[in-house]
């Protein structure tokens, strides 16, 4: 009985302390998926070629979405889309997108390859066949 009405006195205080409002979420740089992209099959040597990728976000905690393109070897590049979550709860009910064109010329022929990040574990490849100018055409 003693036990009983000690813990009615405590469940009080307990019960109080709990935050139950939910609380400040905030990620920075986080790989978001390429949810569109446009890589052409076949390349020339010492010609650009434009590459498009377009990246959408679910909801409105979503910001600062940017793209990057790097070289990870000879002929071999990795393209990704990065965004900033910030939450106190609920998110607005809107999409963010951004896109973006970048632009290669291939000095060599051979296969291009692009690695395209859909999430910070998984991608998805394109190759470019990039080919030689051949003299009188």
């Amino acid at each position: 009985m003693k036990i009983l009405k000690i813990l009615s006195l405590l469940l009080p205080f307990v019960l109080v302390s709990c935050q139950l409002d939910p609380s400040h979420v905030e990620y920075n740089n986080v790989v978001i998926p390429i949810d569109q992209k446009s890589v052409p099959e076949t390349a020339t040597v010492n010609t650009p070629v434009s590459i498009y990728a377009k990246a959408i976000t679910e909801n409105g905690c979503w910001s600062n979405i940017h793209f990057v393109f790097d070289t990870l070897a000879v002929k071999e590049y990795e393209f990704y889309a990065l965004a900033d979550f910030e939450s106190n709860g609920a998110c607005p009910e809107i999409e963010l997108m951004a896109d973006t064109v970048i632009t290669i010329t291939p000095d060599s022929p051979g296969d291009y390859v692009i690695k395209f990040w859909d999430s910070a574990s998984t991608f998805d490849l394109d190759t470019i066949k990039v080919m030689a100018v051949m003299p009188g055409r």
